[in-house]
């Protein structure tokens, strides 16, 4: 019983961590949102969208990480109650990629309004030489803005 009992507290403690970047996210989000309207900018759905699909990506790494403790917890708690071999029953992989997510996640808390303006002053300033070296041709021009707004251009 002392085995299953381990399992039980392991799976807690799984859970505990699987929480920690929806509560590091969600005090992200507020944080651009009050960010953005201290620069004045309108919230869009789109911003919703790019953060609900930062989450779930965390959420796709985390996943794959517990399948990791599971499998390591799964063979402790079988090689504790059968062998009397005892190795901890703890999700350290998943740990450490809450820790990972956390980090990531309390950098852009702390990161200030006039950085993110410096950041997309810089972008604008890509997107300008991109359009420079087209300027004889309007086609190219357009289809060279078209793919930096895509994404497929080679940003430096």
């Amino acid at each position: 019983m002392k085995g299953l009992t381990e399992l039980i507290v392991a799976g807690c403690i799984l859970f505990g961590l699987l929480l920690t970047p929806l509560v590091f996210s969600i005090l992200d989000f507020i944080s651009g949102v009050r960010k953005a309207r201290q620069r004045g900018e309108r919230i869009t759905s789109d911003r919703y969208r790019r953060s609900v699909k930062k989450v779930a990506g965390y959420y796709n790494l985390l996943f794959a990480l517990v399948v990791v403790d599971c499998m390591h917890m799964g063979c402790s708690w079988f090689l504790n109650s059968y062998y009397d071999y005892h190795i901890p029953t703890f999700p350290f992989v998943t740990l450490a990629g809450a820790f990972f997510v956390a980090a990531i996640e309390i950098k852009s808390i702390r990161e200030k309004a006039e950085d993110k303006v410096k950041k997309d002053l810089t972008d604008v300033a890509l997107l300008a030489v991109e359009i420079a070296k087209y300027k004889d041709t309007p086609a190219e021009a357009a289809k060279a803005i078209a793919d930096y707004f895509n994404g497929t251009s080679k940003k430096e």
